[in-house]
């Protein structure tokens, strides 16, 4: 299964877009905040879309837990659990909720970690990378044989730039 994660486009129609046409084999896609896009495009596209920061943003909810193949999927923006300073607090609602992953946006730069067997990442930010020699990424998921590959895009040349096993 091959799930498409974005965060942080704040309203590039053209890359959200473009980024879906060079994935239409994702079964899945997941916007975790600031899309800056319509509610209605988004369900066009069955996005599973989470609210962020921004005062328009046309996210469903602030979090959401999903199960996919069998896996707690923790959903947030991650701006309530401070993710800019640390994952602890992050991490404390993923132990909450009983999940295997936890993904976020916000920071708008790309992040993985894995703590005692759980694993926490933001795909960056597919339309505003910030930061020392940032660009705007996303990632892709795909789950296969009891293992969860992350690969990070450049949202630009489409071109997979760092590979993250998950053994959950």
């Amino acid at each position: 299964m091959k799930v498409l994660v974005l965060s942080d486009i704040h309203g590039d129609r053209k890359r959200f877009k473009d980024i879906l046409k060079q994935h239409e084999d994702a079964e899945q896609v997941l916007s975790l905040g600031d899309t800056g896009l319509k509610r209605k495009l988004l369900q066009k596209h069955d996005v599973i879309a989470i609210k962020g920061n921004t005062p328009f943003d046309a996210g469903f909810t602030y979090e959401h837990v999903m199960i996919l193949r069998e896996r707690r999927i923790l959903l947030t923006h991650g701006h309530k659990y401070k993710v800019k300073s640390t994952h602890q607090k992050l991490y404390q609602r993923m132990l909450d909720e009983d999940c295997h992953i936890a993904m976020y946006g916000h920071t708008h730069a790309v992040a993985f970690q894995e703590i005692a067997g759980r694993y926490i990442l933001n795909p960056g930010s597919a339309g505003d990378a910030r930061g020392e020699n940032a660009s705007e990424s996303y990632a892709v998921l795909t789950f296969e044989k009891g293992e969860v590959t992350a690969q990070w895009y450049d949202a630009d040349s489409h071109v997979a730039f760092r590979k993250e096993i998950m053994k959950v």
